[in-house]
């Protein structure tokens, strides 16, 4: 029995002294090292170049000059010698009506107009006699006016029998047939537009007025054309603002000599409204803009410096600052809404590109 507590003794003894060496071994001192945190960030260098106040908006093209080509006497249509898409020169027959009956008329005329200058000359007075009373000659000089402004009328209708062109251009639309009646003086025939020039109208805010002039350029994209670019010039400015919209009327001519563009069209007009030349320039997407300000980000000894800035023009996704800043500044333009003040940052893909090769 006190062998038995004695060897149990002996065991307690054992592993308390197992765990006191173990709790008295030291602990590796593991300190880890504190990570600091660097945004990536992409920059550009702030550029110097010309910057243009642009005016956007769109336009539909109409011909400068049309006309609605129209029948000034009646009867059968003998022929008609155009067609749609026709080009027709200023005074060219597109269409001859039945003039039968006006050659008559005209022959007619042409007759008593002969007879009443004969009776005329007849009943004058002869070496100072006097064969007929004065108020008998005054009576036949009105008669040959008369029948002289009858065979002028006749004439007329004769010539109107052959239906011109009152313009050159291109034939838009035939209304009518040969063998068929024209059905009233005054039916419209053909329809002529002039491509050489067309004119576009937009409409600008009351603010622009004294930012335009005649002559100024603008630029038409078509889409219906792979998005060309086409040169115009101011033509006609309107004096008066329109009170519901405020706006007021621009007229722009556009050369079409090549024939490309026709009435109708689509366009998106820009309007060069002013130009800064050698100007600090951001890409847009460098800005950070809220309702209080606008601002963007710049890297100092590789921390982000937040600055308020002004800006100016844009254009092409690119946005003139006002705010002085140096010219080889960084300018973070991505990566910006991550950061804070002083953060420090890790300047990644850092671009050698140009401010508009970044903002396209």
């Amino acid at each position: 029995m006190n062998r038995l507590l004695a060897r149990t003794f002996l065991i307690l003894v054992l592993i308390s002294a197992y765990f006191l060496s173990g709790c008295s071994e030291p602990q590796a001192d593991e300190k880890e090292e504190e990570v600091i945190y660097k945004v990536p960030v992409e920059t550009i260098t702030l550029k110097q170049q010309d910057i243009k106040n642009t005016y956007k908006t769109t336009a539909v093209l109409e011909a400068k000059s049309e006309s609605k080509v129209t029948n000034k006497v009646t009867g059968m249509i003998k022929s008609v010698l155009v067609e749609e898409g026709m080009l027709v020169k200023q005074g060219q027959i597109l269409a001859e009506i039945d003039d039968e009956s006006y050659q008559l008329e005209f022959e007619r005329a042409s007759i008593d107009l002969e007879s009443a200058t004969a009776e005329y000359n007849r009943s004058k007075p002869n070496k100072g006699k006097q064969l007929i009373s004065a108020k008998d000659l005054e009576k036949l000089e009105f008669l040959v006016k008369s029948r002289h402004n009858q065979q002028k009328i006749t004439a007329i209708k004769v010539r109107d029998s052959k239906v011109r062109a009152p313009i050159s251009g291109v034939i838009a639309s035939r209304s009518v047939k040969a063998g068929n009646m024209t059905s009233s003086a005054d039916s419209e025939m053909f329809h002529i537009v002039a491509l050489n020039t067309l004119q576009g109208v937009v409409y600008l805010p009351e603010a622009q007025m004294n930012a335009v002039h005649l002559g100024q350029k603008a630029s038409l994209n078509f889409p219906a054309n792979g998005d060309k670019s086409i040169s115009a010039e101011i033509s006609l400015i309107s004096p008066i603002i329109d009170t519901k919209s405020g706006t007021f009327k621009v007229t722009l001519q556009v050369d079409n000599n090549t024939g490309m563009l026709k009435p109708g069209m689509f366009a998106k007009v820009a309007l060069t409204l002013d130009e800064h030349k050698n100007v600090a320039v951001v890409p847009l997407k460098a800005l950070l803009i809220t309702d209080s300000e606008t601002s963007l980000f710049v890297i100092e000894d590789n921390k982000a410096k937040k600055i308020v800035v002004e800006t100016g023009y844009e254009e092409g996704g690119l946005v003139e600052i006002l705010t002085p800043l140096a010219t080889n500044t960084q300018i973070v333009i991505v990566g910006q809404q991550s950061l804070k003040k002083d953060s420090l940052v890790t300047v990644i893909n850092k671009s050698e590109h140009t401010s508009q090769e970044i903002a396209d």
